[in-house]
C-alpha cells in the first residue's frame, strides 16, 4: 500500500483512519496560504483528468525543444564506471561509434531491469534487488465504433459518459480494462465515432506475447460486445496496436526494501551521485513521475552543492 497508493497510506498515518487522514488534510490544506496559480495553466471544474491536445508525446517533445541539442537520440547507454576523480564515465553507442562522457552525477530512469544489468560490474547486491521488480506485459489497442453501436442502456442522454471501465477476471473477459479517451478529451473522433483505449494482458495472462496483433483486436472486440457494444455492431476501426512485453512495475509486497537495497547498496559501495528514478520508484501515474522528477532533481542539486565554489 505504501509503495503503490502512498497518499492514502499517507492519510491513515496521519488521521488513524483514511476518512480521518482526509478531513486532517483538508483542515491543513484550508489553513495554509493558497500557492499562486501558473495564469497559463487551464482551469478545470473540481476533479478532473487531464492530457495534451494532441496525446502525452506532445511533453516530452516539449522538454526535448526547450533543452535543444542536449538531448541525445538513439545513444544507448552500455557502460558506467567511477573514476579516482569521483567523477562518472559513461560510454555511449551512438550512430556515430562509442562516445565516453565525464559526469560528477547520473539519474538513471530507465526501468529496474535495464539499469540492474548496467549496475551490475558496479554492485551485484544493488543488481541483484533491481532484477526483482517484475514487469508483466500488457497490449495497448486502440479501436473506434460508430456511435449507434454503443449499446442504449449504456448511454446517459445519447452520449456515453465517464471515464471507462475496470474488468475484474471473474466476468470472464481477458480485457483489464476500457478507456473512454473520445469522452474525456475533445478532438479524439469524428463526430458519430467513439474512440477506445483497451488494455489486455497482465501478470494473469502472459499469452498476449503468442499472439498476433488480429488476435489481440478479436480478443478486444469479443469482450466488448459483452458488455458495452452491440453484438451485432460492424467491426471496429482499428487505430492501433502496441504490445508491450515489459509494461509497467507491479508494485508487490516488499517493493520498498527491495528498492531500499538497491539503494543502500549503492551508497555503502560508495556510489554518491548516482540516482536511481522512473516510475519504479516514484509510482506509475504521469503525475507521481513528474513529482518525483522534481524531487531527485533536488537532490541532484545538493549533491553538487558540495563542489560549488563557496
Amino acid at each position: 500500500m505504501k509503495a503503490a497508493f502512498g497518499k492514502v497510506w499517507k492519510l491513515e498515518q496521519t488521521g488513524g483512519s483514511i476518512i480521518g487522514g482526509t478531513f486532517k488534510a483538508i483542515q491543513e490544506k484550508n489553513k495554509a496560504p493558497k500557492q499562486p496559480r501558473d495564469p497559463r495553466l487551464p482551469k478545470p471544474k473540481g476533479q478532473t483528468v487531464g492530457s495534451f491536445r494532441k496525446g502525452l508525446t506532445m511533453l516530452p517533445e516539449a522538454i526535448s525543444k526547450r533543452l535543444g541539442s542536449k538531448v541525445k537520440l538513439s545513444w544507448k547507454l552500455s557502460g558506467v564506471k567511477k573514476l579516482d576523480s569521483g567523477e562518472y564515465s559513461l560510454t555511449y553507442e551512438t550512430p556515430e561509434g562509442l562516445v565516453s562522457l565525464r559526469s560528477r552525477s547520473v539519474v538513471m530512469t530507465v526501468p529496474s531491469y535495464v539499469a540492474s544489468s548496467l549496475l551490475r560490474p558496479l554492485s551485484v547486491d544493488a543488481a541483484g534487488a533491481l532484477s526483482q521488480f517484475y514487469y508483466p506485459p500488457v497490449a495497448a489497442v486502440s479501436v473506434s465504433y460508430p456511435k449507434e453501436a454503443i449499446r442504449t442502456e449504456c448511454l446517459i442522454d445519447g452520449e456515453l459518459k465517464g471515464f471507462g471501465q475496470l474488468h475484474p477476471r471473474s466476468q470472464g473477459v481477458e480485457t483489464l480494462g476500457t478507456i473512454y479517451s473520445s469522452s474525456l478529451f475533445p478532438n479524439r473522433a469524428p463526430a458519430g465515432r467513439v474512440l477506445l483505449l483497451n488494455y489486455i494482458g497482465g501478470a494473469t495472462n502472459l499469452g498476449i506475447l503468442s499472439k498476433k496483433e488480429s488476435e489481440l483486436v478479436e480478443a478486444v472486440d469479443r469482450d466488448l460486445r459483452k458488455m458495452l457494444i452491440n453484438p451485432n455492431a460492424k467491426d471496429p476501426l482499428v487505430l492501433g496496436v502496441r504490445v508491450w512485453q515489459q509494461a509497467i512495475p507491479q508494485f508487490l509486497v516488499g517493493h520498498l526494501d527491495l528498492l531500499d537495497a538497491a539503494k543502500s547498496s549503492l551508497r555503502d559501495n560508495g556510489y554518491q551521485g548516482l540516482f536511481l528514478g522512473g516510475n519504479y520508484v516514484a509510482g506509475v501515474a504521469l503525475g507521481r513521475c513528474v513529482e518525483s522528477a522534481y524531487e531527485v532533481a533536488s537532490e541532484v542539486s545538493n549533491f553538487l552543492s558540495q563542489y560549488a565554489y563557496k
